[in-house]
């Protein structure tokens, strides 16, 4: 059952993008009156995405283009975390990236050396590490040299497990299918950063100051939005504005915690919470 009181203890919110807020380049109608609800209701709120094709940069251009006002640091992406998980975890400074060049902005900003550039050989010592991320310039000679990489056992990292990317003209392959593109060659399955793993939950409540159980996640994906909620002790909120069908709710073993037909609804549902008298 909904109610104001499924929500009086959530401080902050982690709002998946795609589908969630958005589809292609147009933001929901309900989208602008959900994010003003938040901010009445003093709700922390932090942008998320598994998608790795943009830096963080290019993302919060897109939003600010969209009509949010917003600081990059309310923006966490995959590639920023896998960028950061590799500082701040390893002694990795040489990648080999299978990925797009905004992916490559956001690994060498935090000061890494992408080794093959925008081609598939590279020069000098071997990479310390293969970083595999969406890719839509994907070759078979830069799938090809990773393959032989990653079967001489030199570490593997994947941004998300995602295997399709939603677009306003079909579903695309993400990250996830490259991964399974992958395995037959190699035997090898990649370390993955992204939703639904605990190490994207810690960058995100470190960036809202707020701890899992004061923390939502909203997204339009059981798999990773919810499943990164249901695993990490956090609030589910599926809205059904993106992939997921009546279907796939009533068959997932991932039970969000609310469901709402869209963001528009779960405004609806704070402005009743900012209303109610204080006890």
């Amino acid at each position: 059952m909904k109610s104001a009181e499924n929500l009086d203890h959530i401080r902050g919110v982690i709002i998946d993008m795609d589908g969630t807020i958005y589809i292609g380049e147009q933001l929901f109608p309900w989208t602008m009156k959900f994010l003003a609800s938040l901010e009445k209701a003093g709700i922390r709120r932090l942008f998320l995405t598994n998608n790795s094709a943009k830096s963080t940069a290019e993302y919060a251009s897109k939003l600010r283009r969209l009509g949010i006002n917003l600081k990059d640091s309310e923006i966490l992406t995959a590639g920023w975390a896998t960028m950061h998980y590799i500082k701040s975890e390893t002694s990795y400074q040489r990648i080999y990236l299978v990925g797009t060049p905004g992916l490559r902005k956001e690994l060498e900003e935090g000061g890494l050396t992408v080794v093959n550039g925008d081609c598939a050989e590279y020069e000098g010592e071997k990479p310390d590490a293969v970083v595999l991320g969406f890719d839509m310039s994907i070759t078979y000679a830069r799938i090809r040299k990773a393959a032989e990489l990653i079967q001489q056992g030199i570490p593997y990292i994947a941004t998300h497990p995602d295997q399709i990317c939603p677009t306003e003209s079909g579903n695309l392959p993400d990250c996830g299918s490259m991964i399974e593109l992958l395995v037959p060659a190699t035997g090898r399955r990649p370390l993955i950063i992204g939703k639904p793993n605990a190490r994207m939950v810690d960058a995100a409540l470190s960036r809202l100051s707020t701890s899992a159980s004061q923390t939502a996640v909203i997204g339009d994906l059981l798999p990773t939005d919810m499943k990164m909620a249901e695993e990490n002790g956090l609030t589910g909120i599926l809205v059904m504005s993106g992939e997921t069908s009546r279907e796939d709710l009533e068959n997932s073993t991932v039970i969000p915690d609310l469901v709402f037909e869209n963001t528009g609804e779960l405004a609806d549902m704070l402005q009743i919470r900012n209303s109610e008298p204080s006890s």
